[in-house]
């Protein structure tokens, strides 16, 4: 009955490490090829429990095998997508070790439960994730200027975006997030009666006017954002229009608003939300 337990645990545990080397990769959920490999590391890990066969774990033993389950879990596009995929599947292996071997420590439980190490496991990932997603985060950070390409309605046009972390606008009714642009960017991408106006100063009358000279598609996509200006407790609005997408280092970025303002940097015509770049 022990070893039906330990298999069905390091079954699961296998299955969470390349479950989360999926997410982190970013790579098509394929649960067959997921339960295949887990179930490999799951009978390589039964050969532990016979002393005969410790020669299997040895460093170069282990390279082989973890090897083998990288090619039965992931599909790979090239070679640098394979040592990529690779490389953060050790991670995640390393980092799962870790954090067991550490929990084994601070509490001094050298014998663990089956399901405490299971949970253990998937706590340790869904950490890993945050971790990942905010080292990606700073590291696109470091690029403050992006150039991004607006589609609305089948037209599009670029402009050079400014990462800005004050930016921090979201839609309140769809919590989708908000990019400041200049009117002028869009001038080509909508009617012309929409650049007479001043967006510094906005108000619904104005905002009303506005939806009534566009057609139905374009009244659609209007939006009233609410914010306040740093020092000041009054609340003013801003009109947004959602676009179709953005693309952003060359990557598709669905269900953003495009908050229209009046501001004076010359150098950038957007200004970035920078939690979209969680999305690219």
């Amino acid at each position: 009955m022990y070893i039906e337990y330990y298999i069905i645990e390091n079954l699961l545990i296998n299955y969470i490490i390349i479950s989360c080397t999926y997410i982190l990769t970013k790579k098509q959920n394929n649960r067959k090829r997921k339960i295949m490999g887990a179930l490999v590391g799951a009978v390589y890990s039964v050969f532990y429990l016979y002393p005969s066969l410790d020669i299997l774990f040895i460093l170069p033993f282990k390279i082989i095998i973890m090897t083998i389950i990288t090619f039965i879990a992931f599909d790979f596009n090239n070679k640098k997508d394979w040592v990529r995929s690779t490389l953060v599947f050790y991670m995640v292996n390393i980092f799962i070790s870790g954090t067991t071997y550490f929990i084994i420590y601070f509490t001094g439980i050298e014998h663990l439960k089956i399901s405490f190490l299971i949970v253990g496991a998937y706590v340790s990932c869904e950490l890993l994730k945050y971790i990942y997603r905010d080292i990606k985060f700073m590291k696109y950070l470091d690029e403050l200027s992006k150039d991004i390409t607006i589609q609305i309605c089948d037209k599009s046009c670029t402009c050079k975006g400014l990462l800005d972390s004050g930016n921090l606008l979201k839609d309140p009714i769809s919590k989708n997030d908000v990019i400041i642009i200049k009117p002028t960017i869009l001038k080509g991408l909508l009617p012309n009666h929409f650049m007479k106006y001043e967006y510094k100063e906005i108000d619904i009358m104005k905002v009303e006017e506005i939806i009534n000279n566009f057609d139905d598609d374009m009244s659609s996509r209007v939006r009233m954002i609410p914010y306040k200006h740093a020092g000041n407790s009054q609340s003013s609005i801003i009109l947004g229009l959602k676009s179709d997408y953005i693309l952003v280092d060359n990557m598709k970025v669905r269900n953003v608003i495009l908050g229209i303002s009046d501001f004076e940097e010359e150098d950038y015509g957007a200004i970035l939300n920078p939690s979209i770049l969680s999305q690219v």
